[in-house]
């Protein structure tokens, strides 16, 4: 197929199924159109299924979901090799791998370096057919085992955010480097797939598998909430008045810049529509944050941390927006799962790969970076669209969700990495809603969440 119908065919399709604003821009680009018309032209041998082996330093809970897909579903047999505690760092690690899938790898940490000789052991081992290491090149260990798996004859891969911006100079050279030993990367966005191609790395061995968080269980418990609750929430949350609500979920520190959210929401007052805010999370800078709210006039609640599902789905559901006004990863996801638009800002080198399932006008905004002026207007525009706002519009979040950025189209993309296929970037666009074709059967949900008004 020519490369200008491939082109024509990924923008006339309807306008969540090829996400993000990056690639939007990017889709009328030279390297882009190469990507496109390569996508998907080689496929592998096929044949018995493979033994797999996936080595991080350890599998933190929020990757459940995934590796439960891979687990149950998954066409080639996986195993999980990692550390039974993390790096200090607090996180907790999941229970889900049964033993028998489970090779206990422990890590050393000298510094920002990280040794893990037990994946050493694994690239040499005649038991796997592919290794998939973590992608980082700041860790020895995984040079080692992609260069002793590719002369065992290993099909080897890098799980990795990849580029979040260009590079250039020796951190250019080492990650690029590091990068070519293997076979293929399985990257989490379009964008760092687009710099790669800047740096002369062949498309057909970059493949964008998304992330996810566990969308089962999110979709059920939204599915399950009562709309009395949710209007007692929001009144809990927001008061008793009908101020648009905003909420910010995540740990209270500088980085996420959440003092914008308070300078935007008293710019917004002046203009003669305020709005409340709703911060979910602890950290360092709250007691900064409460002040700031009180000394410009703000109507905020500070609820803390929480872990409830169900509750972060009914302040989910009472709220019209999630912002984060700093970068944003995960809870991209965790908003758009729970049918809520997503305003965040537009410095795409210091953002997740997650940001690109925010599409201005469909499913939340971006704003200038470090502009409250420009986040308050961004504001405004999203509750005042009142298709972005009405049950309608709340599909949208959820539909780029089950499109691309869930479990089961990450397992489908791995698998076909797997199999030997080039990587296809409109394979989840053109092959979906895989996630619904997956789940077809399960129980639907209760109207109650259509909206927030």
């Amino acid at each position: 197929m020519a490369r200008a119908t491939i082109q024509q065919r990924a923008l006339d399709r309807a306008r969540l199924e090829y996400p993000g604003p990056i690639v939007r821009e990017a889709v009328g680009s030279e390297r882009l159109e190469i990507a496109l018309a390569k996508g998907g032209t080689q496929r592998g041998s096929g044949g018995r299924g493979k033994r797999v082996v996936i080595v991080y330093h350890y599998f933190a809970h929020y990757r459940e979901a995934v590796l439960r897909e891979l687990l149950e579903h998954g066409r080639h047999t996986y195993d999980f090799a990692g550390d039974t505690k993390d790096d200090g760092k607090g996180i907790r690690l999941t229970d889900a791998i049964p033993e028998d899938r489970f090779v206990r790898a422990p890590c050393r940490y000298l510094g920002p370096l990280m040794l893990q000789p037990r994946a050493l052991g694994l690239a040499l081992s005649g038991t796997y057919d592919a290794l998939i290491l973590l992608g980082n090149a700041m860790w020895p260990t995984m040079w080692l085992a992609a260069i002793l798996g590719r002369l065992r004859g290993k099909r080897v891969y890098f799980w990795t955010h990849g580029w979040q911006q260009h590079e250039r100079g020796l951190k250019a050279l080492v990650r690029n480097t590091f990068y070519r030993l293997a076979h293929g990367l399985l990257l989490y966005g379009h964008y760092a797939k687009m710099i790669g191609l800047s740096h002369g790395f062949d498309p057909d061995r970059m493949h964008v598998i998304y992330n996810s968080l566990d969308y089962d269980r999110q979709r059920a418990v939204r599915g399950s909430l009562d709309a009395d609750a949710i209007a007692a929430r929001r009144e809990a949350c927001y008061g008793s008045g009908d101020l648009p609500g905003v909420i910010a979920i995540t740990r209270l520190q500088r980085a996420k810049k959440l003092h914008m959210l308070i300078e935007a929401a008293a710019l917004c007052a002046e203009r003669g529509s305020p709005i409340a805010l709703l911060f979910v999370g602890d950290g360092p800078e709250r007691a900064a944050l409460e002040a700031k709210a009180e000394a410009m006039g703000v109507r905020a609640h500070f609820f803390g941390a929480c872990y409830d599902e169900h509750a972060i789905s009914e302040m989910f559901a009472a709220s019209h927006l999630c912002c984060i006004p700093g970068p944003a990863g995960l809870t991209v996801m965790h908003s758009m799962a729970n049918r809520t638009p997503f305003v965040t800002n537009d410095d795409v080198s210091t953002q997740g790969p997650e940001y690109e399932a925010v599409v201005p006008g469909e499913t939340g905004a971006v704003f200038r970076d470090g502009d409250a002026a420009d986040l308050a207007e961004k504001i405004l525009a999203c509750v005042g669209n009142a298709e972005l706002m009405s049950g309608g519009g709340r599909v949208c979040p959820v539909s780029i969700i089950e499109r691309f950025f869930n479990p089961v189209t990450q397992r489908v993309l791995i698998d076909r990495a797997m199999d030997g296929d080039s990587a296809d970037d409109l394979y989840a666009a053109f092959n979906g809603p895989l996630y619904t074709t997956a789940r077809a059967g399960s129980s639907s949900e209760s109207p109650a969440v259509a909206s927030a008004d």
